[in-house]
């Protein structure tokens, strides 16, 4: 006989009992609250908010591993205790129509222990812990033969060849994650990855197509297909087409703020020369004379537009004047269309590579000291051990020449790291020169301030509990003059 599943809230009523007990669930936003594809679920700590269409968000989804690398899978959540992941067979599924209601996830794994191998299944509505279902074999080959049928049955799709993964309208398709099976009751199925969110980008930019010919067919198949790929908490109410340029915006500023705050590096300065004579560079007057060849005229005429809106605001109350080409720089930063660029060239030893993005540098620091530098306590959580890291031992200095999205809710942060798979850190910096944008930031809740680039950080301390570890820095200087 198999070990038994860990029974849930609804697997220890029997009978009529048992329905009962569904019944309940279904109004009851406890068990929501466990969900195992929650839309940025990532740790008890993380920060929920709702979004325009109704569904929770919680900040927290975005994985530090790229798709492609092994994967290290831990056992779901509600599976027995005392198994382990065989080899690397671990997958997370959804589906989301939202024209028939649709909002449902399906794991499989093959798991052993004590000698035994298993086919392991569960599946449900998203926010809800579902059913199971666990099925015991001689040998692994057997075990696998099992998911591979099941893959295949929900998929439309071989296991053997996820290179060439497709999406079949009416099927289940393929969630990468960086840790399926969870590591936190809160985010059973695990982090998104950085890849992930980059198809949930491509469904959005098929939906604005879509909404700007006004074809109600493609605005639902494209909604569904976002959906999908980024798992969304309704709970138990109908999933949502994304029908407005205004809910359109949110989705992509959320992928975009998980991506800055999810996937950027912390690295030690190794030996990089500071940067002089930037700040004394006469000021552009505008974002297209300071970025122009660094990134699209599209972006630039995007950003020069919220630039625009937010100067007729005052938005942020600088303590002087700010043109709308002030604040163009920021919004050009936050918009992800060359903060990935402009954060390795800061990096790169080889000190001419940044030398095209000085002028953009120049008036994003302009903007930055407009809007009243902060001595304020910030953090950043992390997908990496910074542990035994000698540049972050006590009593060292170091650089961190990108551009450092933070936050100064604690929460956020320990939610990013909260949800990873193995070792994560959180990082509280007593900053003195930190640029808050949440006034001028889609997602004003989560706090963002950003870091100059080429702060420097004095480490004060560091510990660690279970697999976090607490690092405390202080800014003390910048190598950027």
């Amino acid at each position: 006989m198999p070990p038994k599943a860990k029974a849930g809230p609804k697997a220890k009523a029997a009978g009529k009992a048992r329905a009962k007990a569904k019944g309940k669930a279904k109004a009851a936003g406890a068990k929501r609250a466990a969900s195992p594809a929650s839309s940025g679920r990532s740790g008890g700590d993380a920060k929920r908010t709702k979004a325009a269409d109704g569904s929770a968000r919680t900040v927290g989804a975005a994985a530090g591993r790229s798709s492609g690398t092994s994967r290290g899978r831990k056992v779901d959540e509600r599976a027995p205790s005392g198994m382990k992941v065989y080899e690397d067979y671990s997958f997370t599924l959804n589906q989301t129509n939202v024209g028939a209601n649709n909002n449902k996830y399906y794991i499989i794994q093959v798991l052993e222990g004590s000698g035994k191998y298993y086919a392991w299944n569960r599946w449900g509505r998203v926010g809800d812990f579902g059913q199971n279902k666990l099925e015991e074999y001689a040998t692994p080959e057997q075990a696998i033969r099992s998911a591979k049928s099941k893959f295949k049955a929900k998929t439309g799709n071989d296991m053997d060849n996820l290179a060439a993964f497709v999406a079949k309208k009416g099927r289940y398709t393929l969630v990468e994650t960086d840790d399926s099976g969870g590591g936190s009751s809160e985010a059973p199925m695990g982090k998104l990855t950085e890849a992930q969110i980059k198809k949930g980008q491509d469904a959005l930019a098929k939906l604005e197509t879509a909404l700007q010919k006004k074809n109600a067919e493609q605005i639902n198949d494209f909604s569904s297909q976002f959906y999908s790929l980024i798992p969304t908490n309704f709970g138990w109410k109908k999933p949502v087409a994304i029908t407005t340029a205004e809910m359109l915006e949110e989705k992509q500023e959320l992928l975009k703020f998980l991506m800055r705050m999810g996937f950027e590096k912390v690295e030690a300065d190794e030996g990089l020369t500071p940067i002089d004579g930037l700040l004394q560079l006469p000021l552009p007057k505008s974002l297209d004379d300071a970025a122009s060849g660094i990134c699209s005229k599209v972006h630039i005429t995007s950003s020069n537009k919220k630039g625009r809106e937010l100067k007729s605001q005052n938005a942020g109350n600088p303590k002087k004047t700010m043109g709308e080409a002030l604040y163009a720089a920021i919004m050009l930063y936050t918009s992800n269309a060359i903060y990935s660029d402009l954060n390795k060239a800061l990096r790169d030893k080889n000190r001419a590579k940044i030398k095209k993005y000085f002028k953009y540098l120049r008036l994003l620091f302009e903007a930055m000291e407009c809007l009243s530098p902060e001595k304020k306590t910030l953090w950043r959580g992390l997908g990496v051990d910074l542990s035994g890291d000698g540049n972050y031992s006590p009593g060292k200095t170091v650089t961190w020449w990108g551009v450092s999205s933070c936050t100064s809710d604690m929460k956020v942060a320990r939610g990013f790291a909260g949800s990873c798979s193995g070792g994560a850190s959180v990082i509280t910096i007593h900053a003195k020169t930190s640029c808050d944008i949440s006034a001028i930031s889609f997602f004003g809740n989560e706090k963002e301030s950003l870091l100059r680039p080429g702060t420097m950080l004095k480490v004060k301390s560091r510990s660690k509990k279970g697999s976090i570890t607490d690092i405390t820095l202080e800014e003390v200087g910048s190598a950027i003059q």
